[in-house]
């Protein structure tokens, strides 16, 4: 009941401090111009920082050929993720960019906003390390495949590849290898992912960051998940998110989400011969099967935003789907802690 009743408490403060965003719109404290600052400050600053100061606070190489089975069971979470949702969206005949939005969704989980916090509070002593080895997979795959996922599909113009205007074929050209290659490595550089890299070069270096800049840092990375939550509860009160309650995969694609993939992941790996063969402790495999059940991720509403690719589609899945979360972790951490 310890770690259970961990979650619960976790699960309250995040319903608080959601009625509070909430309130603030809806009473006019502020509008949608703050967010959209708060928003970047979240991603450009806040979460950067809370995930470098706790990953350095302590960590050593010995904690890292220790723990690097945490890598390993997040690329296992996001193969299964990715195959059970293309699989998903296929079944419920959800084509082009509402299958692919409806993917990105389910796969990518909110473990910046609502996962670190609970990671942190669950696993005092190795979440720190835990939060910064699985970042690596999480922005690796985010930044490549859940870009994929929420880019509209191009469509072929006017005469591509068959008789243009004039009678004559228009040749559409291939971007080059390098050029492909440049916007790649362009994905990546995000504020999120330059800061696991830089504490785990500082880690591999054997650098100790000292208290004196610890302690301010730790203190900027606290106001994280407050800000986060009041965040997601402002986007309540201005976003045309109820659209979405009438779309009948939300509701399969939540109850397989949250609460069936989750537990039998969680079954999967602890309870099948496979949990013999993996370098990972009971208390990896308790926080792998948290973040599979996490709730939307805010990042996808963002990425479709800019595209201009079914955004109010997106924003719908990350609110419901953080309201949901409220009884969901709940009843996968009634069944795994």
């Amino acid at each position: 009941m310890g770690q259970f009743g961990v979650v619960v408490g976790q699960l309250v403060g995040f319903l608080i401090m959601l009625m509070v965003g909430y309130g603030c719109v809806r009473l006019k404290f502020y509008g949608t111009v703050a967010l959209n600052g708060m928003c970047s400050l979240l991603l450009n600053v806040l979460i950067p920082v809370l995930v470098f100061s706790n990953a350095v606070d302590g960590t050593d190489r010995a904690d890292l050929a220790a723990n690097w089975g945490v890598m390993l069971l997040t690329a296992v979470m996001y193969a299964l993720l990715a195959l059970a949702f293309f699989v998903l969206a296929w079944a419920l005949r959800l084509r082009a960019e509402r299958g692919r939005v409806f993917q990105a969704a389910l796969i990518f989980g909110n473990a910046g906003f609502l996962g670190i916090p609970l990671i942190m509070a669950l696993f005092p002593d190795r979440g720190a390390i835990y939060v910064a080895l699985m970042s690596i997979v999480d922005q690796a795959i985010l930044w490549t495949y859940g870009v994929y996922l929420c880019e509209p599909i191009a469509k072929p113009s006017p005469g591509a590849g068959g008789e243009a205007g004039n009678g004559s074929k228009t040749a559409v050209p291939r971007p080059s290898f390098a050029s492909r290659a440049a916007g790649l490595l362009r994905r990546f550089v995000n504020p999120a992912f330059i800061g696991v890299m830089i504490a785990l070069a500082l880690i591999l270096a054997g650098v100790r960051v000292p208290g004196l800049i610890l302690k301010p840092l730790h203190t900027i990375g606290g106001m994280a998940t407050p800000m986060s939550l009041i965040y997601l509860g402002g986007l309540f009160a201005t976003t045309r998110w109820w659209s979405v309650l009438r779309r009948y995969e939300l509701y399969v694609g939540l109850a397989a989400k949250m609460l069936l993939f989750p537990i039998g992941l969680y079954a999967l790996l602890a309870w099948t011969p496979l949990a013999g063969l993996l370098p990972a402790t009971h208390d990896m495999i308790v926080m792998i099967a948290l973040i599979a059940g996490l709730p939307t991720m805010t990042t996808i509403a963002m990425f479709t935003g800019r595209r201009s690719n079914m955004p109010e589609y997106a924003t719908g899945f990350v609110l419901v789907s953080t309201l949901f979360s409220l009884v969901s972790l709940a009843v996968v951490s009634s069944v795994i802690l």
